[in-house]
Protein backbone atom coordinates (compact mmCIF):
# COMPACT_ATOMS: atom_id res chain seq x y z
CA UNK A 1 0.00 0.00 0.00
CA UNK A 2 1.76 3.34 -1.01
CA UNK A 3 1.13 6.63 0.38
CA UNK A 4 0.65 4.94 4.05
CA UNK A 5 0.02 7.43 6.24
CA UNK A 6 -0.11 11.15 5.81
CA UNK A 7 1.02 12.38 1.94
CA UNK A 8 0.36 15.89 2.37
CA UNK A 9 -0.62 17.89 -0.56
CA UNK A 10 -2.17 14.88 -2.62
CA UNK A 11 -5.47 15.78 -0.84
CA UNK A 12 -7.33 14.88 2.67
CA UNK A 13 -9.03 11.76 1.07
CA UNK A 14 -5.86 10.42 -0.18
CA UNK A 15 -4.49 10.15 3.41
CA UNK A 16 -3.63 7.04 4.24
CA UNK A 17 -4.53 6.87 8.04
CA UNK A 18 -6.74 4.15 8.31
CA UNK A 19 -5.53 0.81 6.94
CA UNK A 20 -3.66 -0.55 9.85
CA UNK A 21 -7.63 -0.30 11.66
CA UNK A 22 -9.71 -1.87 8.74
CA UNK A 23 -6.83 -4.55 7.70
CA UNK A 24 -6.12 -5.47 11.32
CA UNK A 25 -9.78 -6.82 11.07
CA UNK A 26 -9.26 -9.09 8.24
CA UNK A 27 -8.52 -13.29 9.98
CA UNK A 28 -4.90 -14.62 9.02
CA UNK A 29 -3.91 -11.11 7.29
CA UNK A 30 -0.38 -10.08 7.94
CA UNK A 31 -0.25 -6.17 8.27
CA UNK A 32 3.64 -4.94 8.10
CA UNK A 33 5.49 -1.55 7.52
CA UNK A 34 8.78 -1.15 7.18
CA UNK A 35 11.29 1.26 8.62
CA UNK A 36 13.71 2.19 5.53
CA UNK A 37 14.13 1.03 2.12
CA UNK A 38 16.10 -2.21 2.68
CA UNK A 39 13.49 -3.32 5.32
CA UNK A 40 10.91 -2.66 2.06
CA UNK A 41 12.46 -5.04 0.08
CA UNK A 42 13.26 -7.80 2.38
CA UNK A 43 9.73 -7.81 3.25
CA UNK A 44 8.40 -7.70 -0.13
CA UNK A 45 10.62 -10.68 -0.78
CA UNK A 46 8.90 -12.33 2.62
CA UNK A 47 5.12 -11.62 1.88
CA UNK A 48 5.63 -13.41 -1.48
CA UNK A 49 7.23 -16.74 0.65
CA UNK A 50 4.51 -16.16 2.72
CA UNK A 51 1.68 -18.78 3.21
CA UNK A 52 -1.14 -16.36 3.48
CA UNK A 53 -2.27 -12.84 3.03
CA UNK A 54 -0.04 -10.04 3.66
CA UNK A 55 -0.04 -6.06 3.31
CA UNK A 56 2.53 -3.99 3.32
CA UNK A 57 2.37 -0.02 4.06
CA UNK A 58 4.88 2.68 2.75
CA UNK A 59 4.66 6.25 2.72
CA UNK A 60 4.81 8.55 -0.09
CA UNK A 61 7.72 9.93 -1.19
CA UNK A 62 11.89 9.10 -0.11
CA UNK A 63 12.27 5.93 1.22
CA UNK A 64 14.34 5.99 4.09
CA UNK A 65 17.94 5.47 4.02
CA UNK A 66 18.93 5.57 7.68
CA UNK A 67 19.55 2.32 10.32
CA UNK A 68 21.21 0.31 7.77
CA UNK A 69 23.30 -1.68 9.86
CA UNK A 70 20.09 -3.13 11.55
CA UNK A 71 18.75 -5.79 9.04
CA UNK A 72 17.79 -8.97 10.84
CA UNK A 73 15.77 -11.48 8.86
CA UNK A 74 11.91 -10.67 8.64
CA UNK A 75 10.29 -13.22 10.77
CA UNK A 76 6.32 -13.98 10.74
CA UNK A 77 4.87 -11.61 13.69
CA UNK A 78 8.45 -10.96 15.18
CA UNK A 79 9.67 -7.43 15.77
CA UNK A 80 13.21 -6.24 15.79
CA UNK A 81 14.94 -4.74 18.77
CA UNK A 82 17.13 -1.90 18.06
CA UNK A 83 18.60 -0.42 21.13
CA UNK A 84 17.72 -2.19 24.46
CA UNK A 85 17.84 -0.50 27.98
CA UNK A 86 15.16 0.37 30.46
CA UNK A 87 13.08 2.86 32.07
CA UNK A 88 10.74 3.64 28.67
CA UNK A 89 10.11 1.65 25.76
CA UNK A 90 9.83 2.90 22.27
CA UNK A 91 7.45 0.37 20.38
CA UNK A 92 7.84 2.55 16.33
CA UNK A 93 5.68 1.26 13.45
CA UNK A 94 7.26 1.59 9.97
CA UNK A 95 8.09 5.71 9.41
CA UNK A 96 7.41 6.46 13.12
CA UNK A 97 10.64 4.36 13.58
CA UNK A 98 12.44 7.59 12.20
CA UNK A 99 10.69 9.96 14.65
CA UNK A 100 11.16 7.38 17.46
CA UNK A 101 14.90 7.80 16.74
CA UNK A 102 15.10 11.41 17.06
CA UNK A 103 12.53 10.75 20.59
CA UNK A 104 15.08 8.30 22.06
CA UNK A 105 17.76 10.64 21.33
CA UNK A 106 16.06 13.33 23.11
CA UNK A 107 15.09 11.42 26.17
CA UNK A 108 18.94 9.99 26.24
CA UNK A 109 19.84 14.01 26.48
CA UNK A 110 17.74 14.26 29.51
CA UNK A 111 19.18 11.55 31.38
CA UNK A 112 16.59 9.08 30.67
CA UNK A 113 17.47 5.10 29.60
CA UNK A 114 15.37 4.26 26.22
CA UNK A 115 14.64 0.93 24.30
CA UNK A 116 14.02 1.10 20.50
CA UNK A 117 12.15 -1.56 18.92
CA UNK A 118 11.35 -1.39 15.36
CA UNK A 119 7.32 -3.13 15.53
CA UNK A 120 7.46 -4.48 11.94
CA UNK A 121 4.62 -5.88 12.00
CA UNK A 122 0.98 -3.90 12.86
CA UNK A 123 -0.63 -7.97 13.07
CA UNK A 124 0.20 -9.79 14.62
CA UNK A 125 1.34 -8.40 17.31
CA UNK A 126 4.64 -9.87 18.98
CA UNK A 127 3.80 -10.91 22.55
CA UNK A 128 6.57 -12.16 23.76
CA UNK A 129 8.85 -8.80 23.10
CA UNK A 130 6.03 -6.97 24.74
CA UNK A 131 5.55 -9.08 27.52
CA UNK A 132 9.94 -8.52 28.19
CA UNK A 133 9.22 -4.75 27.80
CA UNK A 134 6.42 -5.00 30.19
CA UNK A 135 8.70 -6.40 32.65
CA UNK A 136 11.85 -4.58 32.28
CA UNK A 137 9.94 -0.79 31.50
CA UNK A 138 7.71 1.05 33.76
CA UNK A 139 6.34 3.47 30.11
CA UNK A 140 5.50 1.27 27.06
CA UNK A 141 4.71 3.48 24.52
CA UNK A 142 3.54 3.01 21.12
CA UNK A 143 4.07 4.95 18.01
CA UNK A 144 1.98 4.71 14.57
CA UNK A 145 1.31 6.91 11.53
CA UNK A 146 -2.67 5.85 11.25
CA UNK A 147 -5.59 6.73 13.45
CA UNK A 148 -5.21 5.74 16.91
CA UNK A 149 -8.95 4.08 17.00
CA UNK A 150 -8.04 0.75 16.06
CA UNK A 151 -4.46 0.99 15.18
CA UNK A 152 -1.61 -0.09 16.72
CA UNK A 153 -1.00 1.06 19.44
CA UNK A 154 -4.84 0.14 21.19
CA UNK A 155 -3.93 -3.26 20.18
CA UNK A 156 -1.10 -2.81 22.05
CA UNK A 157 -2.80 -1.59 25.64
CA UNK A 158 -5.98 -4.22 24.83
CA UNK A 159 -3.23 -6.90 25.04
CA UNK A 160 -1.28 -6.09 27.89
CA UNK A 161 -4.29 -4.95 29.80
CA UNK A 162 -5.60 -8.48 29.18
CA UNK A 163 -2.19 -9.22 30.99
CA UNK A 164 -2.86 -7.11 34.29
CA UNK A 165 0.46 -5.54 33.06
CA UNK A 166 2.09 -2.78 35.94
CA UNK A 167 3.57 -0.92 32.59
CA UNK A 168 1.47 1.80 31.40
CA UNK A 169 0.95 2.41 28.04
CA UNK A 170 0.71 5.52 25.77
CA UNK A 171 0.00 5.70 21.91
CA UNK A 172 1.09 8.14 20.00
CA UNK A 173 -0.80 8.57 16.76
CA UNK A 174 -3.24 10.74 14.93
CA UNK A 175 -6.03 11.43 16.36
CA UNK A 176 -9.72 10.25 15.21
CA UNK A 177 -10.48 12.41 12.82
CA UNK A 178 -9.74 13.39 8.99
CA UNK A 179 -6.64 15.06 8.28
CA UNK A 180 -6.32 18.49 5.91
CA UNK A 181 -4.28 18.42 3.01
CA UNK A 182 -1.12 20.70 3.11
CA UNK A 183 2.53 19.97 3.66
CA UNK A 184 3.76 16.86 5.45
CA UNK A 185 6.20 18.11 7.88
CA UNK A 186 3.20 21.22 9.15
CA UNK A 187 0.69 18.02 9.45
CA UNK A 188 2.66 16.06 11.89
CA UNK A 189 3.05 18.81 14.17
CA UNK A 190 -0.60 19.52 13.90
CA UNK A 191 -1.77 15.80 14.79
CA UNK A 192 1.47 15.88 17.05
CA UNK A 193 3.40 12.52 15.94
CA UNK A 194 6.31 15.15 15.54
CA UNK A 195 9.45 14.07 16.99
CA UNK A 196 8.70 17.02 19.01
CA UNK A 197 5.00 17.09 20.20
CA UNK A 198 6.23 13.08 20.65
CA UNK A 199 8.85 13.65 23.52
CA UNK A 200 6.59 15.89 25.34
CA UNK A 201 3.83 13.52 25.55
CA UNK A 202 6.41 10.29 26.49
CA UNK A 203 8.09 12.78 29.04
CA UNK A 204 5.04 14.35 30.92
CA UNK A 205 3.78 10.38 31.02
CA UNK A 206 6.57 9.24 32.72
CA UNK A 207 7.18 12.02 34.90
CA UNK A 208 3.12 11.72 36.14
CA UNK A 209 4.10 8.10 37.30
CA UNK A 210 6.19 9.17 40.15
CA UNK A 211 3.34 11.86 41.17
Amino acid sequence: MDRAGLVGSDGETHQGIFDVTFLSGIPNMAVLAPKNKWELSDMIKFAVAHDGPSAIRYPRGEAYDGLKEFRAPVVYGKSEMLYEESEIALVALGSMVKTAELVRHALHEMGYRCTLVNARFAKPLDEELLLRLEANHRLIATLEENVISGGFGEHVTEFLSSRYSKAHVVNIAIPDEFVEHGNVDILRRVVQIDEVSATERILAEYQRLDR
